[in-house]
């Protein structure tokens, strides 16, 4: 507990220092690192390995190249082990298992453009990383919808297990006589190319480069509801927690979080403070 403790209060420490030295804040920083390695040591069993479970579903976030894992979701996760001294052993997991599986303690975090959300806050802890809203994908020439009663009367495509098919059911109720079609499928805008459904819901980082890709589709609007993504870990691994947060806060001071936003064009959701269960 007294490494949970001290980990604690040095991120609050750290937050506060805005005003003063960069070489103090440079001391603090590696004060913090120190304290999360030692917190890591203690908590991941694994020799020096953090096991991260991901979807690679859902570029720009987290996708394949052959058989190498790439995206933001990736480069956050390597950047965070490094800052720790450990490397990362990646293990592909259905979105929908991904809980479950670091909950029972199968794999160490997880991280997979996973919203932060209360509901699953019963089942992990978060520690935030970026702000999304959710994007609604329609075919070229549509133009704005307005929003979520917009999608009312349309078939509207969306991938199982994510937040995005609660929201189209919550629509649907809202909808009345003219109704609302859940088409479930894993490539949501694809299926609205193809003809499949009229509208799709995701996350606005992958919508983007969906639209970008498929050039007979637009985003219909602006995002909706930004909420931030979080990197799952198991309730009862205080430390394991306190040591992501820590290593994502040099990474946020030391710059190397922007570039990673930079590359991957996502500036426009930074976070500052890698808050845990910052969600609603």
């Amino acid at each position: 507990m007294r490494i949970v403790n001290v980990l604690a209060v040095l991120v609050v420490s750290v937050a506060g220092l805005t005003g003063c030295a960069a070489s103090e804040q440079a001391e603090h920083s590696i004060d913090r690192l120190a304290e999360a390695r030692t917190a890591l040591a203690g908590s991941v069993n694994r020799g020096g390995v953090l096991v991260f479970g991901t979807d690679p579903t859902f570029e720009p976030m987290t996708f394949k190249r052959g058989s190498a894992y790439a995206g933001l979701d990736i480069d956050i996760a390597q950047a965070i082990a490094a800052k720790l001294g450990a490397r990362v052993e990646w293990r592909t997991v259905p979105f929908g298992d991904l809980l479950k599986q670091v909950s029972s303690k199968q794999i160490d975090a997880s991280i997979s453009s996973m919203f932060d959300r209360a509901e699953r806050q019963k089942k992990v802890d978060f520690v935030d990383y970026l702000n999304a809203g959710t994007s609604i994908v329609v075919p070229k020439g549509t133009g704005d919808i307005g929003g979520m009663p917009g999608l009312c009367g349309r078939r509207v495509a969306a991938q199982p297990d994510t937040v995005f098919v609660d929201m189209a059911k919550a629509q649907k109720a809202a909808c009345g006589r003219k109704n609302l079609t859940v088409v479930l499928t894993d490539r949501p805008s694809a299926s609205v190319r193809d003809g499949k459904a009229d509208a799709a819901l995701n996350d606005f980082p992958i919508a983007a480069l969906d639209v970008e890709k498929m050039t007979s589709l637009e985003l219909s609007g602006p995002q909706i509801e930004a909420i931030p993504y979080g990197i799952g870990v198991a309730k009862d691994r205080k430390p394991l927690t306190a040591a992501i947060q820590a290593a994502l806060y040099s990474a946020i001071s030391d710059g190397t979080y922007d570039a990673l936003l930079t590359k991957w064009k996502v500036k426009e959701g930074a976070l500052r403070t890698g808050a845990i269960n910052g969600g609603a």
